[in-house]
Parts: C-alpha cells; structure tokens; sequence
C-alpha cells in the first residue's frame, strides 16, 4: 500500500472513531453536564459519519464502510422524533393564534430589520429575549401593531391584545426570570409564558439551569387551560434534560413531527441546533412551526400558529402535537 494511501486510511478511520465516540457520549449525557453536551449534535454526527461511509466506499473498505453507516444510522435514529408523526387530531374548532419567540442579541444593532420582520410576520404576540435598555427602545416602536408592551428583565412581551394577568415568575437559581400573561381571542383564552434560561457552561450553571427547567415545569403544570411556552431552553430535543422537562411540565413540542427547525447559531449551518422552543399544553392544536429569515441576531425567529380545541377551548387530557 502506497504512503499516501495509508495516511488516508487513517485519516479516515480516525475520523470514524472520532464520530463513534462522540456519539457514545452522547448516549451518557444523563451522567454529566459535559457528557449532555455531546447529545445535542446528533444531526452533524450522521452527517460526519455518511461521509466517513463515501469516503471508505472510495477507498474500498465495504466493511468499514457499513460499520460507519450503522453509526450513522445509530446518530441519526433520535431524529425521527421531529419526522414521525401520529394519528391526525380531531378537528379544531376555536380561532388561531400566531406567536413569535425571537432572542434579538444583546449586541445586535439592526433594530429596523427586527421591526420589518414583526411588522411583516403579523403576530397576535411576541416574546423577545435579550432585550436591552436600546433594543427596548426601539420595540417600543411597534405599539401601532403591538400596542400592548411590557419588559421583565431582559424579556420583552408585545401583544395585539391586554395582557391579562401579566407577572413576573422568578426561577430557581441563575437569576433567569419567567413571564407570564393570558390573552384571548373570540372568547378563548390563552397563557403564554416567556422565558430565557442559562447557557450549561460548567457544572454550576448547567445545574442552575437545570433548576431552571424544574421550575419552568412546575409553572406550566400549574396553569389551568391552554398554554403555550415560548423559551430559550439552551438544550435540544435530544438532551435528557429537555425529556425530562417536558414529562414534568405535561407539556408537548410544537416541533415534534413537523421536522427540525433550527434556530442557533443563525448563518452557519455545521453547527445548526434547535434551542428555541415552542412547548404547548393542553387544548391546543399546532398548525404550523417554522423559522423565520435572519434579522440580525445570532438567533433566527421562532414562528408558532395553534388552535384552539373544543367548545371552550380546554378539552382535559388533550395534548396535541
């Protein structure tokens, strides 16, 4: 075997093994912060590992090959949770409701395209997150469309309609605040709940967000009646965390089974992760998820549109994706 091709040979099968073993530390994310992770990358470890599998078939490695497939197929497994689908929902009968959670970046300076794209997107309500004493400002602006406003910390809520019940719901440990308010359209209500938590950087503040996550579940366990959940989790679908909170909160993801909508880090795909969320309760029907275009943050918009279900649109034990 020529130099060259040995060296490629490696090459490769390093980079096999590399994509193996991320994926096992993947699997032990419910060990150590650290470990959680390696859970959020499994999209890029089957794509790294489907090109392992091209790159052996080229140089005629078929075992090694397949064995890099499986692995990718192993990686690749945890997606089906954004594609498979149940059985159809009975109809909804309430009105619908489009929301719209977009974290601005603090250091974000285009505030005018922030404002096109709201103006434009046509939401009932708005959670924006990282709001500063400026970006506060210059949101502010959108009270022709938006007229009902209010800030919390660094989140700000614009709504077309009162925010009925608007407080602040501190959460545990980090200093991460929640808000929540309730809005209703042709005698439906809604509580929608905004929220921004810590980046798990560190066994502490991985911790504090944890805490975080229980208490945000908590809150939405306590809500009597449809809720939607609009979030900066800072964690994928993937992680056990995120399950966690979920079964804790009774609640369900507005993304599952409507395909991967990443919103982090905006303009570079390798690294692309869904860490905004959009969580519902029960009462409600999710019509349609989706990103919105770049405005300038290292966040793309989240975009929510739901239904209400049943005559009074609560129906007990209903949770719909």
């Amino acid at each position: 075997m020529r130099p060259d091709r040995r060296r490629t040979d490696v090459l490769v099968l390093c980079a096999v093994a590399a994509g193996a073993i991320a994926g096992a530390f993947a699997s032990l994310g419910h060990l150590a912060w650290w470990l959680e992770l390696f859970t959020h990358f499994r999209v890029q470890y089957a794509v790294w590992l489907t090109g392992c599998c091209i790159a052996l078939l080229w140089l005629r490695r078929p075992a090694l090959a397949l064995a890099a497939l499986a692995l990718a197929a192993v990686n690749a497994t945890p997606l089906l949770y954004y594609h498979a689908s149940g059985p159809p929902p009975p109809p909804a009968a309430g009105p619908e409701f489009k929301a719209v959670l977009l974290n601005v970046f603090y250091l974000n300076g285009g505030h005018e395209r922030v404002l096109s794209y709201v103006r434009g997107a046509g939401p009932d309500a708005v959670i924006f997150l990282e709001v500063t004493a400026g970006w506060a400002k210059a949101l502010r602006s959108l009270e022709d469309v938006l007229p009902y406003q209010a800030l919390a910390g660094e989140v700000f809520v614009a709504s077309r309609r009162p925010l009925a019940g608007l407080r602040g719901a501190p959460l545990a440990a980090g200093g991460a605040d929640a808000v929540v308010f309730e809005s209703e359209v042709e005698g439906y209500s809604l509580t929608l709940v905004g929220a921004h938590l810590d980046w798990p950087l560190g066994s502490r503040v991985a911790a504090a967000r944890n805490g975080q996550l229980k208490a945000l579940a908590g809150l939405a366990r306590a809500v009597d009646g449809p809720l939607l959940v609009l979030a900066d989790l800072n964690t994928t679908a993937f992680s056990p965390a995120f399950r966690t909170f979920l079964a804790e909160g009774g609640l369900g993801d507005c993304a599952a089974g409507r395909g991967l909508s990443p919103t982090w880090p905006a303009r570079f795909p390798p690294l692309y992760l869904q860490i905004d969320h959009c969580l519902h309760g029960p009462g409600l029907e999710v019509t349609r998820l989706v990103t919105g275009p770049f405005v300038g943050s290292d966040h793309y918009p989240l975009e929510v549109t739901v239904r209400w279900r049943g005559a009074r649109g609560f129906e007990e034990g209903d949770v719909t994706a």
